[in-house]
């Protein structure tokens, strides 16, 4: 079973295409707005590293904090 295949089981069809192609459509807005920058593909790819990996650990963050449950 490909990792896809378990995120669409575990997660559901709809939920995993959907954040795949909003995440998709933001890297594609990034490589767009980077485009015409004078600064060399390293940094650009560093900088989205960067942007991604501080998304992550906010929502690493998130799932740690402790919530009221119902």
């Amino acid at each position: 079973m490909t990792q896809t295949e378990k995120f669409s089981s575990e997660i559901g069809v709809d939920l995993n295409n959907q954040f795949e192609n909003q995440v998709y459509g933001t890297i594609m807005e990034l490589i767009d707005s980077l485009d015409s920058r004078l600064i060399d593909n390293e940094t650009k790819v560093d900088y989205a590293t960067h942007v991604f990996a501080k998304a992550l650990d906010e929502m690493v963050d998130y799932l740690d904090s402790p919530r009221l449950m119902n």
